[in-house]
């Protein structure tokens, strides 16, 4: 089999994957690492979501007038873009550094049915994350089917948050902006392979990565200064990917990822907001509860099994099935899904036996998170309570270059 025809399958056909865990808008893959020779590949994707739920106040605001219980979608479209670049330094070392958006969300939410005397804004949510990463791999392969690497990420981490709405409970009215901070962390993993027949699998750690963040918080535009300012940790989690793809015969072939995201262990807790929970309970320690700004409730597990067929020299095509697990927080306007199943599509034109084309679309329809009462001793993920959660859906669409010299 040709292993270099076949090794563009796996990841290609959608060149970035949204999830719908936690904040993650991309697997972390290092498989453009493991191409033969020198290679370099560009690529860029876009999501458009359909997300949205019913408020559960209804009483409340047929009051004043209001028919419209529906949120509206949630999501703005999202558009991330990627590169990636391997030398092959001697025939037992490499060199591979891949820049990527790991993280991010751009939730705009605003509530504005309406009424006869016009259109006030009733509720609104924002949540806007976004970072950059930078990893640096070093290989040594042995032999032929061996690789073994090592490098050292850098990433750059920045976001937002405001809330506004009775039905937000005590946070009706904050506002915490977190300035871009860095920090450094480390991957490791090892690849086996056997070329005539197309098989390789990849083993990948990362880990956690440690920001410093600056953030200031208001409540309504008044600052809030209840304790000296100091800078809050946030740690972005440590993940572990397993790829694995095979030929099954001369024309088909099989491809699959599984990976696992430690959010359990990922919190956000700005200095002003947590003195104030500390306090709270503090006076009301039988009912009040500590939590966090930002907090989920279980780790991600996600899974992709893709079928590819290669129908000439110049053209591959690919089905493939996707898993997501979710985190497990309850239904609200920040959160109104949990996991997802989904189906991709996707194709390669190469054209010539050192560069190729691919396109791929992804159907993404999401599990809905379960409903409950609001809890104003919950993290902001789980506040704004939904009542119900529509029929949700994303299509995720992207192209991707790749270049052997």
């Amino acid at each position: 089999m040709n292993t270099i025809t076949w090794g563009l399958a796996l990841g290609t056909f959608v060149p970035i994957l949204s999830s719908a865990a936690g904040i993650e808008t991309s697997n972390q893959s290092i498989q453009s690492f493991l191409e033969s020779d020198r290679y370099v590949e560009l690529s860029y994707a876009q999501m458009h979501a359909n997300v949205s739920g019913q408020l559960p106040q209804t009483e409340a605001l047929k009051q004043q007038g209001v028919e419209n219980f529906s949120t509206g979608n949630l999501i703005n479209d999202q558009y991330f873009f990627n590169v990636a670049a391997k030398l092959q330094l001697t025939p037992q070392f490499s060199f591979g550094l891949i820049y990527d958006h790991p993280y991010g969300m751009d939730m705009d939410y605003q509530y504005q049915p309406q009424l006869q005397t016009g259109a006030p804004l009733l509720e609104s949510g924002k949540l806007d994350f976004s970072s950059e990463n930078i990893s640096l791999l070093f290989g040594y392969q042995p032999s032929s089917q061996w690789n073994i690497y090592a490098g050292t990420a850098y990433q750059q981490f920045q976001g937002e948050l405001e809330v506004m709405g009775e039905n937000y409970s005590t946070l009706s009215g904050y506002h915490a902006k977190i300035k871009k901070s860095a920090g450094q962390g480390w991957l490791a993993g090892l690849s086996y392979q056997i070329p005539e027949y197309a098989f390789k699998t990849a083993l990948t750690y990362r880990s956690k990565i440690e920001h410093k963040a600056s953030i200031t918080e208001d409540l309504y535009g008044q600052n809030l200064e209840f304790v000296p300012f100091a800078k809050t940790t946030i740690n972005t989690p440590q993940s572990v990917n397993l790829d694995f793809q095979t030929g099954l015969s001369q024309h088909n072939y099989l491809y699959s990822t599984l990976r696992w995201v430690n959010w359990k262990d990922f919190k956000i807790q700005p200095t002003q907001f947590g003195t104030v929970i500390d306090y709270y309970v503090s006076l009301y320690p039988t009912t009040a509860k500590p939590f966090n700004l930002v907090e989920y409730k279980s780790d991600q597990w996600s899974a992709k099994l893709g079928l590819a067929h290669k129908f000439s020299e110049h053209w591959i095509g690919a089905t493939e099935m996707l898993w997501d697990s979710g985190t497990d927080n309850p239904a609200g306007t920040l959160n109104p899904s949990n996991g997802y199943y989904g189906l991709g599509i996707g194709a390669v034109y190469k054209p010539d036996a050192n560069y190729y084309l691919a396109y791929g679309i992804n159907y993404i329809y999401f599990n809905k998170a379960d409903l409950d009462s609001l809890n104003p001793f919950n993290s902001v993920t789980q506040n704004s309570t939904l009542s119900g959660v529509n029929n949700n859906y994303a299509f995720i669409h992207g192209i991707k270059f790749g270049y052997h010299f």
